[in-house]
């Protein structure tokens, strides 16, 4: 296990811990209801198991409470954004695509029960549509879908200022939404899904496969370092006919499913997260214009849609934006 321990100084009325369980490891963040965040540690907890992980954000927890901004406190509660479907009503863990024993776990019991802290859990993706909601992009908007671009494809839906769960906690897997009945297989199994075209794995599995059927010329300044990467197949767009094409693809089924969320939903709000922060504002403005050709024009008129503003701080500031709305 490795960690990293960052440290600002602020004094905060209304204090949250914020933990983000993702891919890319463990967060665990002290922060404010002006989405300021005083203290954030890190760690790396490879091939553990769900009570293993546990054991290490606690570990954190206990450094974050012991900082003196969390000792002058007080802190209000605990917020869990966890990348892989929750029962959020009751605290639950379903399952983790990397990480065994996560299956129907407690977790929102077991942080109550050590901390004595109230702790909501949300799925990371929907705690990152709050957290620009409230803080990022998405502030001013009452109604606002989340589309988070990524490993996957996710997002969230926030109506009224309610975030969304729906009859059986799956709101927000927008990446499920069917783009083409005949489209290639999504992880889920399924043909069409806007995941199995959005994706960045999609993506960069796009491009090889036009690269492996096209002429030596066209593949050759696909073999240097760094390799196939979404960025680097959006950074090609102007002078490389195949990343054009793929591109302009994906450009067009985020497109129809944005437009089809806008004319069902009519929010104030689109939000792009994810590896857009990296692409730049270009996508949310293609995404803009396929809104506008063809979403119900009265919904069409009233949208905006805009990229992500709070980047990989997103879940954790969602989370405990929660956090503190459920004292």
């Amino acid at each position: 296990m490795t960690t990293t321990h960052a440290t600002a100084t602020a004094e905060q009325p209304a204090l949250a811990i914020g933990v983000e369980i993702a891919g890319r490891g463990q967060r665990v963040v002290l922060a404010g209801s002006d989405g300021h965040i005083v203290d954030s540690a890190h760690a790396i907890d490879r091939g553990a198991t769900a009570a293993g992980i546990v054991q290490t954000i606690s570990l954190l927890v206990e450094q974050m409470l012991a900082t003196p901004a969390a000792e002058r406190g007080p802190v209000n509660g605990i917020g869990i954004a966890f990348g892989g479907p929750v029962d959020a009503g009751r605290g639950l863990t379903m399952r983790s695509h990397r990480t065994p024993g996560f299956e129907s776990f407690p977790i929102a019991s077991i942080f109550e029960d050590r901390f004595g802290l109230p702790t909501v859990l949300e799925n990371d993706a929907r705690a990152a549509a709050f957290g620009e909601f409230t803080h990022g992009a998405g502030r001013g908007a009452r109604d606002m879908v989340y589309i988070h671009l990524g490993t996957g494809v996710g997002g969230g839906v926030i109506l009224g200022g309610v975030l969304q769960h729906g009859a059986s906690m799956t709101s927000g897997e927008l990446g499920h939404m069917v783009v083409a009945s005949d489209g290639p297989r999504c992880s889920c199994g399924k043909p069409g899904h806007l995941e199995a075209y959005a994706s960045e794995h999609a993506i960069v599995e796009r491009m090889r496969v036009l690269l492996a059927s096209a002429a030596p010329r066209a593949t050759a300044p696909w073999t240097a370092s760094p390799g196939i990467t979404v960025k680097r197949i959006f950074d090609a767009y102007e002078v490389d006919a195949l990343a054009r094409a793929v591109v302009d693809e994906t450009v067009q089924v985020l497109g129809l499913a944005a437009a089809n969320l806008v004319t069902a939903l009519n929010p104030d709000a689109v939000v792009i997260g994810g590896y857009i922060v990296e692409i730049g504002p270009a996508i949310a403005a293609a995404i803009r214009a396929k809104i506008r050709q063809y979403a119900f024009d009265a919904a069409a008129r009233r949208v905006t849609v805009a990229g992500g503003q709070l980047g990989a701080d997103a879940g954790v500031l969602g989370a405990v934006v929660l956090a503190l709305e459920s004292r």
